[in-house]
C-alpha cells in the first residue's frame, strides 16, 4: 500500500519554508523586521507573520520578494518543487 503521507504537500509547510526563506533574505541584508516593514509600508507584525508562516498574504510575500529582487528564485523554487509531483491535497 502506498504511503499517502509522502504524496501530500501541505500549505502550512510551504508557508513555513517561504517564511524562512524571506527571513534569510532580510537577515542577509542586515535589516530588522521593523526596517523591512517600514520600507514596504507594512507593519513589523506583518513581516513577523510572514516569516513564521502564519496568516500572511500572497501580496505580502510578493512585496518582500520583489523588494529583494528574488522573483526569479521564487519561480525556480516553484519549478523544482512541482517537477514530477502531483499532490493529492494541499491541506
Amino acid at each position: 500500500m502506498d504511503n499517502i503521507l509522502f504524496d501530500v504537500v501541505k500549505v502550512s509547510d510551504v508557508k513555513e519554508q517561504l517564511g524562512q526563506w524571506c527571513k534569510s533574505l532580510r537577515k542577509r541584508q542586515g535589516l530588522s523586521q521593523d526596517e523591512l516593514g517600514k520600507s514596504l509600508n507594512l507593519s513589523r507584525l506583518t513581516i513577523q507573520h510572514l516569516e513564521s508562516g502564519k496568516n500572511s498574504t500572497l501580496d505580502t510575500l510578493l512585496k518582500v520578494l520583489n523588494h529583494f529582487q528574488e522573483m526569479d528564485e521564487l519561480y525556480q523554487y516553484i519549478q523544482v518543487k512541482s517537477v514530477n509531483q502531483a499532490p493529492k491535497s494541499l491541506y
